[in-house]
């Protein structure tokens, strides 16, 4: 049997929590002022107080991160915890590069992740839940066992009570087993453990609501579809176009004004299927540059050239890791396609660099066969 060398994975593992407790405890405190940074920007503090208050009946995020926020306590406590937290997410790195720690080096190192554990936001969490969900799912594609399934599927629950981006996930899942003469028995298996997990919160959006279907948030998803898609600023959020589009934005709510939130959600995504249709090659246009900023630019676009450097050497490491693996397994497929939903999920939204950030665990796994074997 060959003997694996554990230290250089403790090593990682040790100063990759250094680094981010560092970067929260003084090198975030720091940069605040100097460059105007606010680390709660989508509101999660204040949803998190109504949960300790006992009035919690906001439906606009879902309960995974938000209840995380309101056992913290301080955000300070959240963001150590997150330190924590995206530690273990280079561990999850290390097993799905199926013992590279090279490839947890990727994760450990990563300047993004460093940089989102300072932040109140749900991407930290979503990584290391999407990282946990695909080491769960590999093992049940490998031994097709039924507990394995069920937790596959309780776990992509809890990862879309985080973010409901892949409600529709369990489709593609469908298809890979379908092509690899997975049972179908399996992926209901998976699908039922998801509905079981999920449901019950889903009947509280309804109770909330007085009889809308919200499976598990709105995520303010409407009216950032329609920025995304909004043509006459190319879907940017940010630049000289911003006034154009927050007025755009107020003329719809102003026509609703008795809308509720979940009503005016919907009207919002009917205003992006109406601004897509209006001239459907500008739409893929859109779309094609929204590929690029999910991988290459911020909405605040600081650093824009650093960044995109930094990107273009993970993304191609990524070229060459894929690359040593061809022929590729199911395990790489999985992964590969996981990466390509969540892209495409946002080149139809609305797509910046931090979207980017629960993928690139898979990213960094992937990568790791440009250092090593190819396997996951």
């Amino acid at each position: 049997m060959r003997h694996t060398d554990s230290r250089p994975l403790l090593i990682c593992l040790a100063l990759a929590l250094v680094v981010r407790l560092a970067f929260v405890l003084i090198v975030f405190p720091a940069l605040e002022p100097r460059m105007h940074l606010h680390d709660d920007t989508d509101g999660y503090g204040e949803i998190a107080q109504t949960i300790r208050d006992g009035r919690y009946v906001d439906v606009s995020r879902g309960p995974v991160y938000t209840g995380f926020l309101a056992a913290s306590g301080a955000p300070m406590a959240a963001k150590l915890l997150q330190a924590a937290l995206d530690t273990v997410t280079v561990w999850l790195v290390f097993v799905l590069a199926g013992g590279n720690w090279k490839a947890a080096v990727l994760w450990a190192a990563y300047p993004f992740a460093i940089w989102r554990v300072a932040f109140i936001g749900k991407e930290t969490m979503t990584a290391f839940l999407l990282a946990a969900y695909v080491g769960v799912q590999v093992l049940a594609f490998r031994e097709r066992k039924p507990w394995l399934w069920l937790a596959a599927g309780g776990l992509l629950a809890v990862l879309n009570l985080c973010k409901p981006t892949f409600l529709a996930w369990p489709v593609a899942i469908l298809a890979l087993a379908y092509l690899h003469r997975v049972p179908l028995s399996r992926v209901a298996m998976l699908i039922a453990a998801m509905v079981l997990v999920v449901a019950p919160w889903t009947y509280r959006n309804y109770v909330v609501t007085r009889g809308a279907f919200v499976p598990v948030a709105t995520e303010r998803g409407g009216v950032t579809t329609f920025i995304g898609n909004y043509q006459p600023t190319l879907g940017q959020w940010e630049g000289p176009g911003k006034s154009q589009w927050m007025l755009a934005v107020d003329e719809i709510r102003s026509a609703h004004p008795g809308a509720s939130a979940v009503e005016l959600d919907r009207i919002f995504y009917r205003a992006a299927w109406e601004e897509m249709a209006r001239n459907p090659l500008k739409a893929v246009e859109i779309c094609a540059r929204k590929c690029g900023r999910f991988w290459f630019q911020s909405a605040a676009r600081r650093i824009p050239l650093g960044s995109t450097l930094l990107q273009i050497v993970y993304l191609g490491l990524l070229g060459i890791g894929l690359a040593r693996r061809w022929p590729w397994e199911l395990e790489t497929v999985l992964a590969v396609t996981l990466i390509g939903y969540v892209m495409l999920v946002h080149a139809l939204s609305y797509a910046d660099l931090r979207f980017s950030l629960p993928v690139m665990p898979l990213v960094c796994a992937l990568a790791g066969a440009a250092c090593k074997r190819s396997d996951l």
